[in-house]
């Protein structure tokens, strides 16, 4: 229960619940988030309330409006913000996978293996009919959780922590409707394995950013078709 969660780890709960709930879609764009209501429903006072409101703002979940008194609403999902986010933590992984030469052979070998499992797990997902979104979503990040993790060091994998949830919410968003069109991923993430498996890291470098390249073109489709939510 929340009551139970120690005082000073309170803001970080509700920090974590909010942004799971806006990641998923379960706070939709253009929601409105208001403090006693978050307080009330998740046992807690408001001061945790609001420190985790805060942060979610400087990491651009949520809007403050203009003018006179301030209300908060979830961001809303626009076209022309998929490329630069999807960009940038293309730039942030290719950054990670430059540490592919620090590795021992047995080690570049075991995290090429780990991708490669990822990789089909993350196949047989998106291959069911209709789309398993929860299971796509979790073996997509598993694909790429499996190299960055062990080669980005403590800033790289703080600043991924930031773009990721970003990143998430249009895939929750948006993701139901890429049926069909994410087997293309699957060859994409399979460039991504052969480099790394080769100790490649300008190959791997480059797969990785036109992953997330192409992953922005589709997306940004799926939105041209059915409109941006959230929007102002």
């Amino acid at each position: 229960m929340t009551t139970a969660i120690p005082r000073g780890a309170r803001s970080a709960h509700v920090y974590e619940r909010l942004r799971d709930l806006i990641v998923r879609g379960r706070l939709a764009p253009g929601a409105r988030v208001v403090e006693q209501e978050v307080a009330e429903r998740m046992g807690v006072g408001r001061t945790p309330v609001r420190e985790a409101l805060q942060l979610l703002v400087k990491e651009g979940l949520l809007v403050g409006s203009e003018g006179g008194r301030r209300q908060l609403t979830v961001a809303p999902l626009r076209a022309g913000d998929v490329a630069e986010l999807f960009g940038l933590l293309g730039d942030l992984e290719a950054a990670a996978v430059r540490g592919l030469p620090t590795l021992t052979d047995p080690a570049r070998t075991a995290l090429a293996a780990g991708a490669h499992a990822a990789n089909q797990a993350f196949g047989q997902a998106v291959r069911k009919v209709p789309l398993d979104l929860e299971a796509a979503f979790v073996t997509r990040k598993a694909f790429h959780a499996s190299f960055t993790d062990p080669l980005a060091g403590p800033r790289l994998a703080w600043l991924l922590s930031l773009v990721r949830p970003q990143v998430d919410r249009y895939e929750w968003f948006y993701g139901a409707l890429l049926q069909g069109a994410l087997d293309e991923a699957t060859a994409e993430h399979d460039a991504v394995v052969r480099a790394l498996e080769a100790g490649d890291a300008s190959a791997a470098e480059a797969a990785v950013r036109q992953n997330w390249e192409n992953a922005s073109a589709r997306l940004v489709g799926v939105i041209d078709r059915i409109g941006e939510r959230g929007s102002w």
